[in-house]
């Protein structure tokens, strides 16, 4: 970690997640080049809770102690997290993300490779993933339940960027930027709706139709998988089969992200307290929906109301 971060005194207890994100900021700052090892080490940790909630296991592994490359840090940071992110979202829960790095030749030339590699599917007919990271990302398969996604630039040991320092508050300037963004990506339903509304638009519509139930009964904590599958008039076995062939996840999970995402809403956008959030989105206490907020997202109600108001107010 840096030593400037070592000596910042905050009267405010900052979460694991905010506190690595800090600290990884300020690190990167002082560097005059993008070190890759750091970086994806620090992707890493701010992915792992959300690869666990869905028991996606991730494997870090590099060859080298350090891999200098001519690419700013935030465009790099931003598009693998936005590749990560978006591959473990189309992952079958139970699976491996595995990430990669080396020094590779090429034509007489050295290179950074960074490669991604998931497991229990094929991605390769899913452009989306590569066009979102504004990565130039090769794409390549070994098997029928795999994809690799290949990252290369040219190493570097002198390298230009901007000198300019940023103060150094309780939250970094980024902080939403990185991590809502995650939080978001992960949380928010209405992406398998999205993808299935062009190529499969019966199968949007039958989410649409489990979002709006869902909704309905949004403040009711006796609202299961059981009473889902009845409102759908289809058996629980019908239910899990259809909706985890469309999205991956149980109906259990989905009940529990979908009022996790309104609550957050709620959090984001009304004045309201913990408990009352709880309570609208069918919670049984605001204690069990601080421990789900946490779990989910790596802060707890609270901190992020506060987080997201210190946004706004900037």
């Amino acid at each position: 970690m840096c030593k400037t971060c070592s000596h910042v005194h905050s009267p405010v207890k900052k979460s694991f997640l905010q506190r690595i994100i800090f600290e990884f900021y300020h690190y990167m700052q002082e560097k005059e080049y993008t070190d890759i090892i750091p970086l994806l080490k620090h992707l890493y940790i701010v992915l792992q809770p959300f690869a666990n909630n869905r028991n996606i296991r991730l494997d870090f592994t590099g060859t080298e102690n350090e891999i200098k490359i001519d690419c700013a840090e935030s465009k790099l940071f931003t598009g693998l997290n936005k590749l990560c992110s978006a591959v473990i979202d189309y992952m079958p829960d139970d699976n491996t993300l595995y990430i990669t790095t080396e020094v590779i030749e090429k034509d007489e030339a050295k290179y950074a490779s960074v490669k991604i590699r998931n497991t229990g599917i094929n991605l390769k007919q899913v452009p989306a993933i590569t066009n979102n990271c504004g990565l130039p990302a090769r794409i390549f398969s070994y098997s029928a339940k795999e994809t690799v996604y290949e990252v290369c630039y040219s190493l570097s040991q002198d390298v230009a960027i901007d000198s300019g320092k940023q103060p150094m508050n309780d939250v970094p300037f980024n902080y939403i930027n990185l991590v809502r963004g995650i939080r978001s990506h992960f949380a928010k339903l209405k992406n398998p709706v999205e993808r299935l509304a062009e190529t499969r638009p019966k199968e949007a519509a039958f989410l649409i139709k489990i979002n709006e139930c869902l909704l309905k009964n949004l403040d009711n904590e006796q609202f299961d998988a059981n009473a889902l599958s009845n409102a759908m008039a289809m058996s629980r076995a019908q239910l899990l089969r259809r909706l985890k062939s469309l999205t991956g996840n149980s109906p259990g999970y989905y009940i529990k992200t979908f009022r996790l995402e309104k609550a957050k809403e709620l959090l984001e956008t009304k004045d309201v307290t913990v408990s009352e959030v709880a309570s609208q989105t069918g919670f049984n206490s605001p204690s069990n929906f601080t421990k789900v907020f946490s779990e989910k997202y790596g802060i707890t109600p609270s901190q992020f109301q506060r987080t997201n108001s210190n946004a706004t107010n900037k």
